[in-house]
């Protein structure tokens, strides 16, 4: 096995320099041609796109850690290519990092070995993977932080033969690129490891090698200056400030991402590394990755490279892509079977991808310098190719035609009346409204109430917006949201949330198109009736495109708003008793998106309200086919109840015991018995419920109905008197005592 290293190429492996050249342009071109071609037409919905096109717009500060090279570098882009949206311009930008990457690796290759067809083997395993083709399609940074790793990778990998020059110039490259990603230390090793080999004549005497690594820290640190680039701009306070970096204090919070959750992926997990089931985990999880990244074919010649990584400076990429990988994955500490978790990962394969191609770019240089013979290495070659689809990410190819990010931003502002307040938006709804606000000009008038649960947001606030608080110092971050939603609901100012679960303690939300308005006391009556069909002239009123067949996790979120605004609408309609009115909205969420598993579920409760269960049962089916639950499968069996199919009950409640114990479904199992002429298991199941929760209350009214049915009128009266016991309502206190006199005559 071959590795990275300068041994002498044959005559027919070296070709000119102005052709290699060419042949990277050639390769970009026709990578960038194919991402502008998948590209997103406007704003992504992709994680923090809205705010890091925010971000360059303004020149502001955006989310921690601040990413100012990327602020700096896409502003400039920016300012030199005018065609299309704010948004688009900046995928352009992307999409051209991308391509950029794969090229530099190909060069990389090229400068190393002379050998065309490891460098084009790993270009393209790159372009092509998943994540990689996703992320040079977005406003991110990622694509830039690809690029320079690869700048740095083709600076660093002849380091013998490279001048101190260049490996100082890799070191600038790594500093600058920690203000595109922090992640981008995980660069590190190859710079270390082309240090060392460059330094390998100079064992003694030890200046050479103490003058080299001061130049490259130095260098390193020079990089690191881009930094200071936000607290120049946080002390001018432009329009998007995050954090306020501009004292110590700040900054090192900012660095640190204290106020955004810290460095962990997912706050409800800690780090994977000190387990050993945590290792075991993240490993199979990173295999699965990598092999739905880079194919089966990739993946076998990633571990063909790896195992060839002998020399320092293979070592040095194979310890980066570690780093950036499967370790990042094991501290990750992600639930392999969540669908969020390669969401989440997917932008971090970045780095690791471009290691990983160039580990795969040595395995097949090795294949092809094996004396195999032409056709016993096209043989290979086509059987590995074989192999790279299987399997693949199920990522979509591509998202030309998705305006899901738009869409949304301009319904949710299409919902909201003129000076509204908008209640502690999520990432997705401020990133959004941000962009629109700053790269359109769209509803300057529209006021997101984001205080970040901080000091600093809250005085940004105050400073900016005076009159939406009281005029007294608030102390804590729960007292600024109540007075800021108290003051609005006493002055009458429209106020909102994004979604219903925001709704503030001691106020109450109903849908307004793509939002939800706050009330102080819950409408009534006749209001609520008017809101119900202010809302549904609203819902008809909005513009809303269906995503694509394959949506990624991002996109399907984004389209999912509208539906779930709609399905909160009709569960609204249910509570007047508009059953009918119901199943016509959630119609039309599930038009709109089919997996709505929740839209099923409601229509099924609806239709068993307007008395036809077995189209209940259809409902649940379809729900049970779009999210397995517990909760759904009991609410099929209690269709089948009604419908009388007492087996298909039966089947249904016992499978909703098996998978989450629920005690509905013991109760209504209890009523299938009884049903079917088994008296004595319908009254065991009841004292069942009853030994687990003794204040279940219908269990002491169905037991009754069993005593009754066994003769045991004694027993019946017992638990009928139990059941009087929790009733409020008079007619219900009517029904029991006449069945209560009922019994005593029997006795």
């Amino acid at each position: 096995m071959e590795s990275l290293g300068t041994e002498p190429a044959s005559e027919r492996d070296l070709p000119g320099t102005a052709a290699s050249l060419a042949l990277a342009a050639a390769l970009a071109l026709g990578i960038f041609g194919f991402y502008l071609a998948t590209a997103y037409p406007t704003l992504s919905s992709y994680r923090d796109s809205g705010d890091m096109a925010a971000s360059a717009i303004t020149l502001g500060v955006s989310h921690p850690p601040g990413y100012p090279f990327f602020t700096l570098a896409a502003r400039g882009w920016l300012e030199v290519f005018p065609l299309g949206n704010a948004a688009y311009r900046l995928h352009v930008f992307s999409a051209l990092l991308g391509a950029g990457a794969c090229a530099a690796l190909f060069l990389a290759f090229f400068s190393m070995s002379r050998s065309l067809g490891g460098g084009l083997c790993a270009a393209l395993l790159l372009a092509f993977a998943p994540a990689f083709h996703h992320l040079s399609l977005v406003s991110e940074m990622y694509s830039l932080s690809a690029f320079l790793a690869s700048l740095l990778a083709a600076l660093t990998l002849r380091a013998s033969a490279c001048p101190p020059q260049g490996l100082c110039a890799a070191a600038l490259l790594l500093g600058l690129g920690m203000g595109s990603h922090q992640t981008l230390l995980a660069a590190a090793p190859l710079l270390l490891a082309s240090g060392l080999e460059r330094l390998s004549p100079f064992r003694k005497p030890r200046a050479p090698r103490l003058r080299l690594w001061g130049l490259l820290a130095g260098f390193f640190l020079l990089g690191l200056l881009i930094y200071a680039y936000l607290p120049l701009r946080s002390a001018t306070d432009p329009a998007l400030n995050w954090g306020e970096p501009h004292s110590l204090r700040n900054f090192l919070r900012m660095l640190t991402r204290a106020d955004y959750g810290g460095v962990r992926l997912h706050p409800e997990r800690p780090a994977g590394v000190f387990s050993l089931s945590g290792w075991a985990e993240g490993l199979r999880l990173s295999a699965k990755i990598f092999a739905g990244e880079l194919g089966v074919s990739g993946l076998i010649l990633l571990l063909a490279g790896a195992l060839g990584a002998r020399r320092s400076l293979a070592a040095g990429a194979l310890a980066a892509f570690l780093l950036s990988g499967p370790i990042f994955i094991v501290w990750a500490n992600l639930d392999p079977g969540s669908p969020e978790t390669y969401a989440i990962l997917e932008p971090h394969l970045v780095l690791p991808l471009l290691f990983a191609a160039a580990l795969a770019g040595l395995g097949a240089q090795s294949l092809l310098r094996r004396s195999w013979g032409v056709w016993k290495t096209a043989c290979a070659f086509l059987a590995l190719a074989a192999l790279w689809w299987v399997p693949r990410s199920g990522a979509p190819l591509s998202h030309r035609h998705d305006f899901s990010a738009w869409d949304y931003g301009a319904g949710l502002l299409d919902s909201i009346p003129q000076g509204s307040l908008l209640v502690d938006p999520d990432d997705p709804t401020a990133f959004t409204l941000s962009y629109m606000l700053h790269a359109h000009g769209r509803r300057p008038d529209v006021v997101p109430f984001l205080g970040f649960r901080t000091r600093w947001g809250y005085e940004q606030f105050r400073r900016r917006h005076p009159a939406l608080l009281p005029p007294y110092e608030i102390r804590s971050g729960q007292e600024f949201l109540a007075a800021a939603v108290s003051k609005a609901l006493r002055e009458e100012r429209p106020i909102y949330v994004d979604l219903p679960q925001k709704t503030p303690a001691g106020t109450t939300s109903f849908p307004s198109g793509l939002s939800y308005k706050l009330f102080m006391e819950p409408p009534r009556g006749a209001e609520v009736r008017g809101l119900l069909e202010q809302s549904l002239r609203l819902a008809k009123l909005l513009r809303y495109r269906p995503g694509p067949l394959r949506a990624d996790f991002f996109t399907r979120h984004t389209l999912a708003y509208w539906p779930s605004a709609l399905n909160n609408l009709g569960i609204e309609a249910q509570r007047l008793g508009l059953n009918a009115e119901a199943v016509s909205i959630y119609k039309s969420a599930l038009a709109a998106a089919p997996w709505l598993s929740e839209s099923w579920n409601n229509w099924g409760n609806a239709a068993i309200a307007l008395g036809d269960p077995l189209a209940a049962v259809g409902c649940y089916q379809a729900s049970l086919r779009e999210k397995p639950a517990a909760q759904v499968v009991y609410n099929q069996g209690r269709a089948w109840l009604l419908a009388g199919r007492f087996a298909e009950a039966e089947e249904r409640f016992r499978k909703a015991i098996a998978e989450a114990d629920l005690v509905d479904a013991h109760n209504d199992l209890g009523l299938v018995h009884l049903r079917s002429g088994r008296a004595e298991e319908a009254v065991r199941e009841w004292l069942g419920v009853l030994d687990r929760n003794p204040r279940y209350s219908v269990a002491y009214y169905n037991l009754a109905l069993g005593f009754e049915r066994l003769g045991r009128e004694q027993d019946a009266l017992r638990a009928l008197e139990a059941y009087r016991g929790f009733l409020e309502n008079p007619a219900e206190i009517r029904e029991a005592e006449s069945w209560m006199r009922k019994l005593k005559k029997k006795r």
